[in-house]
């Protein structure tokens, strides 16, 4: 008996019994679906995290200001008063010569308007290497440079939906917006920024939204941001002129983050200690601030990552084995059933490899339309979660080829006892079955 006749054979067998087949199937369709479903999702992160390095810079690494309570406080205003400072950045600059750059970054009040049009939008105070180490750039115009950062310029870089909101279809270049009552000329617009939709290992802000000004104009007219933001009533702009006219010098005073860019990814973390031993001198130990390291943050999250793989790969593979144990059930009731038939066969000179073949490859068949339909519906699955959940997912082929291939051989290995059970049938007593 060739391998044609037993397939033939196989899928007589099947569809003349179409119910039970598909009920067969059941287990190995879910086991497929599911591992097609969960690498779909899992491959989905893993992009949206090389998206995140992307956008943050994989050799870039963020000092940013902490906010402590309670006793941390009261020490901190002993020992480092202003935190994160204008000075750690200069300081780093000249001390670290291993490093690319050393972008100061600082967020402050304003409320940022064209006549008769009010937005309230961030506004940032930084240097020219900002577009380097954020990975953003000018789509027209320019940025803002060392001239404008030494001379204090009232210039000023809006993001795209800042630019949408108050200009609309006018062309903003060398027009004028009014930041907490001083004008400030328009020299550049960013380009959009589309920001990923699902899951964030790092918190993205929309800069689509922020508007950028030189620091040093930052630090000399702004109070810097909070994390309560003061409204700007008439008593709140007494407070912070009062508190703006007994403010440090320039040099002293605080800032929201300081960027730092490295060579590459695998200098960032010994980079990192470096600064870190350094401001610790600064600010006298004084724990005011910390260090993010997204290319860490990343590793950590694909370790997680992996976990979640392997519970969900176990999970699917319980299916798998609920299935395989599904069919050889049904194949061992199968045999019973056919004992008569395989009396007959081996009467008229069947071997016992024919009759093991036969069934073996009705297995397989079985395993196999079942893998084929589980794929249909794990693709499916995949899409629904990405259109309801939000979550992005990606199909790889190396899933889909590696389920099907499982399949196949949960038919070959649940098949072969009820196979090897059928060819050791006694034709003597097979025929006497009724």
């Amino acid at each position: 008996m060739g391998i044609f006749d037993a397939l033939r054979a196989g899928l007589t067998e099947l569809l003349s019994h179409k119910m039970r087949s598909f009920l067969t199937m059941l287990g190995v369709i879910f086991g497929v679906a599911a591992v097609i479903a969960m690498v779909s999702i899992s491959e989905g992160a893993r992009f949206e995290a090389q998206e995140q390095i992307r956008l943050m810079g994989v050799n870039v690494f963020h000092i940013r200001r902490q906010s402590l309570t309670g006793d941390m406080l009261l020490i901190a205003r002993r020992k480092s008063p202003q935190g994160l400072n204008y000075g750690d950045a200069r300081t780093l600059k000249e001390i670290c010569a291993f490093v690319k750059r050393i972008v100061p970054v600082c967020r402050v009040f304003g409320d940022v308007e064209v006549p008769g049009e009010p937005l309230h939008a961030r506004v940032y105070g930084t240097v020219p290497g900002y577009m380097e180490v954020a990975h953003f750039q000018v789509s027209h115009g320019r940025f803002v440079d060392d001239v404008d950062v030494n001379r204090r310029s009232r210039v000023c870089v809006i993001g795209s939906d800042v630019k949408h909101r108050l200009f609309r279809f006018v062309e903003p270049l060398g027009q004028y917006v009014k930041i907490n009552n001083n004008n400030y000329k328009v020299i550049g617009v960013m380009e959009e920024r589309v920001i990923p939709t699902g899951k964030a290992i790092v918190a993205l802000r929309d800069m689509n939204q922020d508007v950028y000004i030189p620091v040093t104009v930052a630090l000399e007219d702004f109070q810097i941001y909070s994390e309560q933001p003061i409204p700007l009533n008439t008593t709140s702009m007494r407070m912070l002129q009062r508190d703006m006219a007994d403010r440090p010098p320039l040099r002293e005073r605080a800032i929201t983050e300081i960027s730092i860019e490295v060579g590459t990814a695998e200098e960032t973390v010994a980079a990192s200690e470096a600064v870190k031993r350094i401001l610790d001198r600064r600010h006298q130990g004084v724990s005011d601030y910390e260090i993010v390291i997204p290319a860490e943050l990343i590793k950590q999250s694909q370790q997680s990552q992996y976990i979640f793989n392997i519970v969900m790969g176990a999970i699917a593979s319980i299916s798998l084995l609920v299935g395989g144990i599904g069919i050889m059930n049904i194949m061992l009731a199968t045999v019973t059933q056919r004992t008569r038939e395989i009396g007959i066969r081996r009467a008229i000179g069947a071997k016992r490899t024919d009759v093991m073949m036969q069934f073996l490859v009705e297995a397989v068949i079985v395993t196999m339309m079942g893998g084929l339909l589980g794929i249909v519906l794990g693709v499916r699955s995949a899409d629904l979660v990405s259109t309801y959940a939000k979550w992005k997912t990606i199909v790889s082929i190396n899933a889909v080829m590696l389920s099907f291939g499982v399949s196949v051989m949960v038919g070959i290995l649940f098949g072969m006892f009820p196979a090897f059970k059928a060819a050791q049938t006694d034709p003597i007593t097979a025929l006497r079955y009724e």
